[in-house]
């Protein structure tokens, strides 16, 4: 009876809750605040990112205008200024060729030029290329009138009249052209001081394209081109209803 009663405490792991049972509720941040928060660190990224870039634009300019100043102090550097002017039409011709065959060659010029009762180390020249050029057989049908073409009375043959195949002049590749020796005395090279020495590899070039043509005139590349323009004729004509299709030349 004279004992002393003690206030009642909770139980264990009874803190945090709601007379209920329910766990307490946490306390959450205004939303004002998150969203000033967000606003700060969405700043400071751009920031950062601005500043990123600002930097690489300025050490880039730096680089730039350092460069532009070395530039200008060296007294070794170089330009083009190109004063070429704009093309003149000079002719205009209406080409009416039909190219039936290509031949391509490559030929080796070797020329000396020699002078009398002097060793070749003081002067004299020689000079060896390998040149490489084409030839064209050509039909032209610039002058075909009506008479060329003759139809059958029964209209199923067809026969055409052209001139004999062409050989168009050589047409030389300096690009695949090469030139293996070019040996000159020392009086020769002396003079290269004083004026370019080109009239050798012009006539080594000459002397080339006159080798190439002679080649393509002694080939059958006028009969190739008698066969490649028959068989094309052929087959532009045939679609056409003829059964037969015949192609002289003469």
């Amino acid at each position: 009876m004279g004992s002393r009663s003690e206030p009642a405490r909770a139980p264990s792991g009874s803190e945090g809750t709601t007379p209920g049972g329910g766990a307490a509720p946490r306390r959450r941040m205004p939303a004002g605040l998150a969203g000033v928060l967000g606003f700060v660190l969405g700043a400071a990224l751009t920031a950062g990112l601005v500043a990123g870039a600002v930097s690489a634009l300025r050490d880039d300019f730096r680089d730039a205008i350092w460069r532009t100043l070395l530039d200008g102090l060296n007294p070794f550097t170089t330009g083009q200024v190109d004063r070429s002017e704009t093309p003149v039409l000079v002719s205009m011709h209406d080409l009416a060729r039909f190219v039936a065959a290509e031949a391509q060659y490559e030929v080796l010029v070797d020329l000396e030029n020699d002078v009398k009762y002097v060793p070749s180390w003081l002067a004299g020249e020689r000079i060896v290329l390998a040149v490489n050029g084409s030839v064209d057989a050509y039909v032209d049908f610039r002058d075909l009138d009506e008479d060329a073409i003759e139809i059958s009375d029964d209209g199923t043959t067809v026969t055409v009249t052209l001139p004999e195949p062409e050989l168009a002049e050589p047409r030389i590749d300096l690009d695949a052209s090469r030139a293996l020796t070019e040996d000159r005395g020392l009086v020769d090279r002396v003079g290269d001081l004083f004026a370019s020495d080109t009239d050798a590899r012009q006539e080594a070039l000459a002397t080339a394209q006159d080798r190439i043509s002679d080649a393509a005139a002694d080939s059958d590349l006028d009969e190739r081109a008698r066969a490649n323009t028959t068989s094309t004729l052929q087959a532009m004509l045939s679609p056409l209803g003829f059964d037969q299709v015949v192609v002289e030349f003469g």
